[in-house]
C-alpha cells in the first residue's frame, strides 16, 4: 500500500529521520470512527498506519519512541486515549505493529490524548516531541490550544507537531494552533498523493545540526528539464551515508524527492530531475550530523509536449509517433477522431523518450493523435493525420485441390494481427474456414485449402478480424 501514501510518509521521515540523540518522540493517532473514511482513495486509519511503518524504520533504536491512541476503544468516552507503547528504545516494531492494530470506533478527545501523552514523555524534565494525527474534534472535548500552551509554559522543551487528515476550515484553525503554541508546524493532507502540497509543509526535524559543519560544495546545471539525467559533482566529507539530494527549498534536513550516495572516491553522480516544473534544491546532506553541509538552487523547466506522425497513412499500417512530453506515470499516446476526444487506440510514453507505435485505424478518414497527460486528464498536444484506403493485393492459384496447401503472395500494411484466410463468400470478416497469420518479414504466407471441395474466396483480414482489405475467388477442387 506504500504507493498511495508519500505524503503521511514523507511527513513522518521529516520528523522521525534524526541522528541518536533525538528528542524521545510519542505519536499520538487518532483512532475515532471518522478516521474509518477516506482521504482521497483510501481509508484514513489504513493511510496513518502504512505511513508509521515506513516512517519508525528510520528513526534512530538509541532514542525511545511510543504511541498513544484516542478514540479505539469506547463509542462514547470523552477520556478514550490510553498510552500503546510506552516511550521506549527499540520501539519502532512495537509502534509500527500497534499502529496497524488499530480499529476506528468512538469519539475523539484530542486535549485528554495530548495530555496524557507528554506525561508519558516526563515533558516536565526531558526535551520531547509529539506528533499527532487528528481528523476530528470532539464537541465534549478541552480546548486543545489552551492544553498546548499550558503544556508549553511547565515543558522543559516540548515541540507537538501536527498532521490533520482533511479538516474542514474551522478544525484546522482549533489545531493549528497547537502547533503554533508550541513551536511546531501544521500541515492539513488533502489527500495521500499531494506529495508536493505536504512537503511545503514539513515538519521541522527533532534536532538541530551542530555549530560548526564540515564544509561540502556542489556543481550542477542551475536549469534542467523535466525527468531528465543529469550529472552532480561535489565535494565534502563523503563518510558513509552522506547523500546528494533534490529536495523543495525550506524542508528541514533530511527531507527529499529524491537522492543518491555521495561516492567515497568523489566521482560525479547522475540525478534524474522531478517530473513537476519549479524551483528546487540540490543539497549535500550529513545523515550523521543531521545537517545540509552546502545547497544550491535547481530549477525544472517544463518539458515542452509535442506529437508528430505520418501526415497521411495506409489503413491498419503501423505508425510510428515521435513525442516529447514530461513522461509522467499513466501518460499515454491516443489515436482519435479527428476534433474529438474518444480514444480509438493508445499505448504508454515511455520514460526513455522514444518513439512510440499504434497500427493506424482501418476505417479511412481523418484522424488525430494526441499526448495525453494523465495528471488532468487533457490533451496537452495533438496533430492529425489521414488514413487512406489501404493498398492491398493477394496473388495465388485460383483453384487447388482439398487438403493441400498454396502459398498466397500479399502486399499491404502487414499489422500486428494482420491474416490471410479462406473463406465462404458471405462469411463475416471475423469469420473463415482456414487461415495464417502474416508476418511483415515475410512476403507470402501458406494456406492450408479447405477440405470440402466448392467455392470460396481468399480475403486479407485486418486487425484480427476487424476489416476485409482484398478478396479474390478461389476454388477447392
Amino acid at each position: 500500500m506504500t504507493a498511495r501514501l508519500p505524503i503521511l510518509t514523507a511527513l513522518l521521515l521529516t520528523l522521525l529521520a534524526a541522528p541518536a540523540l533525538a528528542d524521545s518522540a510519542m505519536l499520538v493517532i487518532d483512532s475515532s470512527a471518522s478516521m474509518a473514511g477516506k482521504l482521497g482513495r483510501d481509508r484514513k486509519a489504513d493511510l496513518v498506519a502504512d505511513a508509521v511503518a515506513s516512517a519508525v524504520t528510520d528513526f534512530p533504536t538509541e532514542a525511545k519512541i511510543g504511541m498513544l491512541a484516542f478514540g479505539n476503544v469506547s463509542k462514547t468516552s470523552c477520556s478514550d486515549a490510553a498510552v500503546v507503547v510506552k516511550p521506549q528504545q527499540n520501539g519502532n516494531d512495537a509502534v509500527a505493529q500497534a499502529a496497524a492494530a488499530l480499529a476506528p470506533r468512538g469519539k475523539a478527545p484530542l486535549a485528554v490524548a495530548l495530555e496524557r501523552a507528554a506525561n508519558a514523555l516526563d515533558y516536565r524534565k526531558e526535551r520531547a516531541t509529539i506528533v499527532v494525527f487528528v481528523d476530528k474534534i470532539e464537541a465534549c472535548d478541552a480546548d486543545p490550544c489552551v492544553l498546548a500552551e499550558s503544556l508549553k509554559q511547565k515543558a522543559r522543551d516540548l515541540t507537538i507537531e501536527v498532521i490533520g487528515l482533511g479538516l474542514d476550515d474551522a478544525d484546522s484553525a482549533r489545531v493549528a494552533c497547537i502547533a503554533e503554541k508550541t513551536g511546531g508546524k501544521f500541515l492539513n493532507a488533502k489527500d495521500g498523493t499531494d506529495l508536493a502540497g505536504g512537503l511545503t509543509a514539513a515538519l521541522a526535524s527533532a534536532k538541530a545540526p551542530p555549530a560548526t559543519l564540515p564544509s561540502a560544495s556542489l556543481d550542477a546545471p542551475a536549469k534542467v528539464v523535466q525527468s531528465d539525467v543529469f550529472e552532480v559533482g561535489y565535494d565534502g566529507p563523503k563518510d558513509k551515508d552522506d547523500r546528494i539530494q533534490i529536495s523543495w527549498p525550506g524542508l528541514p534536513p533530511g527531507s527529499e524527492i529524491r537522492s543518491v550516495l555521495a561516492s567515497p572516491d568523489g566521482r560525479k553522480r547522475r540525478l534524474t530531475a522531478p517530473t513537476e516544473a519549479g524551483t528546487y534544491e540540490l543539497r549535500y546532506y550529513h545523515p550523521e550530523l543531521n545537517a545540509v553541509l552546502a545547497t544550491r538552487v535547481l530549477d525544472v523547466a517544463m518539458r515542452p509536449v509535442t506529437v508528430s506522425a505520418p501526415a497521411r497513412i495506409p489503413a491498419g499500417t503501423p505508425m510510428t509517433v515521435a513525442w516529447t512530453g514530461p513522461a509522467a506515470d499513466s501518460d499515454e499516446i491516443w489515436i482519435t477522431p479527428a476534433n474529438g476526444e474518444t480514444k480509438l487506440a493508445s499505448v504508454a510514453v515511455r520514460h526513455n523518450f522514444k518513439p512510440v507505435s499504434l497500427d493506424a485505424p482501418l476505417e479511412p478518414g481523418l484522424y488525430e493523435v494526441h499526448y495525453h497527460s494523465a495528471a488532468d486528464n487533457s490533451t496537452a498536444a495533438k496533430v492529425q493525420f489521414t488514413v487512406d484506403p489501404p493498398a492491398v493485393t493477394l496473388q495465388a492459384p485460383s483453384s487447388a485441390p482439398v487438403g493441400t496447401r498454396i502459398d498466397v503472395a500479399w502486399t499491404g500494411p502487414g499489422a500486428r494481427f494482420d491474416n490471410v484466410v479462406i473463406a465462404r463468400a458471405g462469411m463475416a470478416s471475423s469469420e473463415h474456414v482456414t487461415m495464417s497469420r502474416i508476418r511483415p518479414d515475410m512476403a507470402s504466407v501458406r494456406v492450408t485449402v479447405p477440405a470440402e471441395p466448392g467455392s470460396y474466396e481468399l480475403r486479407y483480414v485486418a486487425g484480427d478480424g476487424k476489416a476485409v482489405f482484398a478478396s479474390v475467388p478461389f476454388t477447392a477442387e
